[in-house]
């Protein structure tokens, strides 16, 4: 049968054999020994014999238990390494969340230091939303329209100064053109001398981020390095807001009049956030 060939297979095992008599000798000398007064040696052969498989048996107890650690000492890094990711984002947070409170604060000492310098102004804050097509520093889209009381002409401001007027009004947005856009005029004066003109744009002087001073009289006394502000009077803009600074002087060959290329106080290329100037005293 297949069984007793499976047998006999077994006890032609050489490893078998030798197992089966190392056994058979534990087992009959140690007793042997014992029934003959012989108990000391008989414990000494049974831990000669005995310690390799003892050995044997520590050593892969101790693999066991080294790969127990190395599994729980992964598990522990791998749970460090998270909590440490964790507190990394959660530390970001908090400081995205400090610096955009610091940009609000800015923004707020900032329209505190205009309400102090203009204390007759209104201001309604926008932010930009969009730009001119084209020309990104000749037109601003901004996040505030007719539901926030906009209008066209209002002036719109930054604490550096004159940013240009409101042109066109949706519900939730409004139009912007700069000083630079040759769509509108500014009453001004020199700072220094109180010489007036009006200052406008000019298609010839956009791309190069400037403006100009003109209709002055003959004699007018302005020199580059002059500030310009606004005057107050024939255009939409409250008086004494910062327009720019005098960067050359020429002379119209027709009128003899000086003409000033005004370079303006603000920088439209960074601007985010601006000040529409819904109301103010007369006006």
């Amino acid at each position: 049968p297949p069984k007793n060939k499976n047998q006999m297979k077994l006890f032609q095992n050489k490893f078998f054999i030798i197992c089966l008599c190392v056994a058979v000798v534990l087992c009959v000398v140690p007793s042997t020994l014992s029934m003959m007064g012989y108990t000391g040696l008989a414990k000494d052969i049974i831990g000669t014999v005995t310690a390799p498989i003892r050995w044997c048996v520590t050593a892969i107890g101790d693999g066991f238990e080294g790969l127990g650690r190395y599994f729980s000492g992964v598990d522990t890094l791998t749970e460090e390494n998270q909590a440490l990711k964790d507190e990394n984002a959660a530390l970001r947070e908090q400081q995205d969340r400090a610096e955009r409170l610091e940009k609000e604060n800015e923004r707020l000492r900032e329209y505190l230091d205009m309400k102090t310098k203009y204390p007759e102004l209104q201001f309604e804050e926008g932010m930009v939303i969009g730009h001119a097509a084209g020309n990104y520093m000749t037109g601003f889209t901004l996040n505030r329209g007719s539901l926030h009381g906009i209008a066209v002409n209002m002036p719109v401001v930054v604490k550096e100064g004159i940013v240009g007027y409101v042109t066109e009004v949706g519900l939730n947005w409004c139009m912007v053109s700069t000083l630079i856009e040759d769509k509108g005029a500014v009453g001004a004066y020199v700072s220094r001398s109180g010489s007036l003109g009006m200052v406008s744009g000019d298609p010839s002087m956009k791309e190069q981020g400037v403006c100009k001073m003109s209709y002055m009289d003959e004699n007018a006394d302005i020199q580059v390095g002059d500030t310009i502000l606004s005057s107050g009077t024939g255009s939409v803009y409250p008086a004494d807001l910062p327009i720019g600074t005098v960067t050359e002087v020429q002379h119209d060959e027709y009128n003899r009049t000086p003409v000033a290329i005004i370079a303006p106080a603000v920088d439209f290329s960074s601007l985010q956030y601006m000040m529409i100037v819904t109301g103010y005293a007369g006006g």
